[in-house]
């Protein structure tokens, strides 16, 4: 099978800047390591809407700068759609994780008729919506906004925000792109009471780290394989804080207590190896946050054993 790259260097949904600087810090640190990541695969590069962070963003509190999103993920949803029909697979390398509203539209895009499962690897739910969010960051929405669940809190979106939301929720399809109980978490830990109650109202599963250590990475995969087993696709979604922050402070919302490299690997090494699986997404990747390009480097160490697993399919 062929392998696709796609640069989705938006980082409109997140607080803290360089996110899309992603990409090139893992060019970089392929260069230094040797390594052929970019020689593995064809490139796409989107063009980016991050000029809007420019603009004042007062009209939307409740999701900053989320009038940038419609293009990006539209022309995003499309490419992760094109090649799945051709039976190319994409790895999407952010940019925040709210590239995840068009990477996984672009994989229900190509699947419409199927059932889509999603591996959330990541320490935070983002399960926000803009009633709930404390920050405003839409990369803290995806999945609220992917299941069309919409908890309603504290917040008063104006209705230039709630358009934009039903635009970015139609993508592709209307209806949602995943079922919640098609939905697992790895590796979370950091979450608000919001977040919270949408997991234990719709029962969606959760392995934390501590989980993960006792069984090990290997039988958490099987596991997760089989929960999943009534779906036709998976999309893994792979968020760099997911890792534990030792490894590097190379991301905006490092969390204590993470994953360590080798069971990261462990994780998308197996999923990838599974012909289930149908996309990938490695995203919060920020080198403006970081030191001598750490985080890039280690996270290519969890790449590169993909690329022969996936040509081998």
């Amino acid at each position: 099978m062929e392998v696709r790259l796609i640069e989705a260097a938006s980082e409109i949904g997140a607080g803290t800047r360089g996110t899309s600087l992603g990409m090139g810090a893992l060019r970089v640190a392929a260069w230094k390591m040797g390594s052929e990541l970019f020689g593995h695969a064809e490139e796409s590069i989107l063009r980016d809407e991050n000029d809007v962070l420019y603009e004042d963003d007062n009209s939307s509190p409740n999701a900053h700068h989320i009038d940038g999103l419609i293009r990006f993920e539209s022309d995003l949803a499309y490419e992760v759609y094109k090649y799945q029909r051709n039976n190319v697979f994409p790895i999407i390398i952010g940019g925040d994780h709210s590239i995840a509203i068009g990477s996984v539209s672009g994989t229900k895009m190509a699947h419409a008729s199927e059932r889509i499962g999603v591996v959330w690897i990541d320490a935070h739910a983002d399960l926000h919506s803009p009633w709930t969010t404390p920050s405003g960051n839409v990369h803290g929405m995806p999945l609220a906004l992917l299941m069309n669940i919409e908890k309603k809190g504290n917040n008063r979106p104006r209705m230039f925000t709630l358009d934009v939301w039903d635009r970015l929720r139609k993508i592709g399809a209307s209806g949602p792109k995943v079922l919640p109980e098609d939905l697992v978490f790895i590796g979370l830990r950091d979450f608000e009471a919001e977040e919270a109650a949408i997991i234990k109202e719709h029962n969606i599963k959760v392995i934390t780290v501590e989980e993960l250590r006792a069984k090990g990475a290997a039988a958490v995969v099987k596991e997760v394989l089989a929960y999943l087993g009534a779906c036709d696709k998976l999309h893994v979604s792979f968020d760099v804080d997911s890792l534990d922050p030792s490894i590097s402070v190379g991301t905006g919302t490092p969390v204590p207590n993470g994953l360590f490299l080798d069971e990261a690997r462990t994780l998308l090494t197996d999923f990838c190896s599974d012909p289930k699986t149908v996309a990938l997404d490695v995203v919060e990747i920020n080198p403006a946050l970081d030191t001598r390009n750490a985080m890039a480097e280690s996270v290519l160490t969890v790449m590169e054993p993909l690329f022969p697993i996936l040509r081998a399919r």
